[in-house]
């Protein structure tokens, strides 16, 4: 009896003096292995050179991603748009027909210019923006000769001189032109006063290239009429500027004689 509880005793301390290293052990590798785990979570210091330049990455992201939604809300609208005109036309348009990815729609109705007179035969009413109306023109046979724009530039403050237009000195109005030349790649060439109809008006020549790579040539017309300040400014071939320079002196003379009063379309 003696032997077999000194034998117990002894294996009771073996056994705790075993297990209580290995449940030490096992708990400092833990607490290590997590703290490990936590420094590799935090690889850089907050608004250190690293952090801004993944900042900065996110903020890269994040923008294309916002750029690419509104893209795609936008190629939706413009279906919509396109999907509803094709099924419900409008009271001027006549003829509608898919060419490819562009809808064309054609407007009969008369052109009008913004002092309420009509156009001169042969123009016809094209894309127009807030500040600005545009035609095209062709001539008796259809065949066409240029473009044309007329637009309001400003209001009348003076009479006319050999240096100002409504009050307004022609070197301005020519920078304009050259401003305008800039963006569009072209270039002034000329610029004069000349008689049209009973009033002198202020030409500039200019000069641009065309889709094809041939020269356009340019005319910007400068006209007081109705306390206001027109700009006529057309685009042709070098081949057809003569005529679409004699269409445009019409179009300035219907500015200026109003048959009859009217409300003069909003140009801004």
């Amino acid at each position: 009896m003696i032997f077999r509880a000194i034998a117990l005793s002894l294996a009771i301390i073996v056994g705790l003096g075993t297990i209580i290293p290995l449940a030490t052990n096992g708990v400092e590798a833990g607490s290590q292995t997590k703290k490990r785990a936590k420094n590799k979570d935090k690889k850089y210091k907050k608004y250190s050179k690293r952090w801004w330049r993944a900042y900065r990455q996110r903020s890269k992201n994040r923008n294309s991603l916002n750029a690419r939604k509104r893209s795609l809300r936008l190629r939706q609208i413009r279906l919509a748009n396109a999907r509803k005109l094709s099924e419900t036309g409008g009271a001027n348009q006549t003829k509608i027909a898919q060419s490819g990815k562009k809808l064309l729609v054609e407007d009969n109705s008369p052109a009008m210019l913004p002092s309420g007179e009509p156009a001169p035969t042969g123009w016809k009413r094209g894309t127009s923006s807030t500040g600005e109306i545009q035609y095209n023109v062709v001539s008796d046979n259809g065949s066409n000769l240029g473009s044309a724009a007329i637009s309001v530039v400003g209001v009348a403050v003076g009479a006319d001189n050999n240096k100002t237009v409504g009050g307004v000195a022609v070197t301005a109005l020519r920078r304009t032109v050259i401003d305008r030349m800039m963006k569009e790649g072209g270039w002034v060439v000329n610029d004069y006063q000349k008689d049209v109809g009973d009033k002198k008006v202020y030409v500039v020549v200019a000069k641009s290239a065309g889709a094809d790579g041939s020269i356009q040539s340019r005319l910007f017309y400068f006209t007081e009429a109705d306390g206001r300040i027109y700009s006529v400014a057309t685009n042709a071939p070098n081949d057809n500027s003569r005529r679409l320079e004699e269409e445009s002196e019409k179009a300035i003379i219907s500015l200026r004689h109003r048959t009859q009063p009217t409300q003069q379309a909003e140009l801004k």
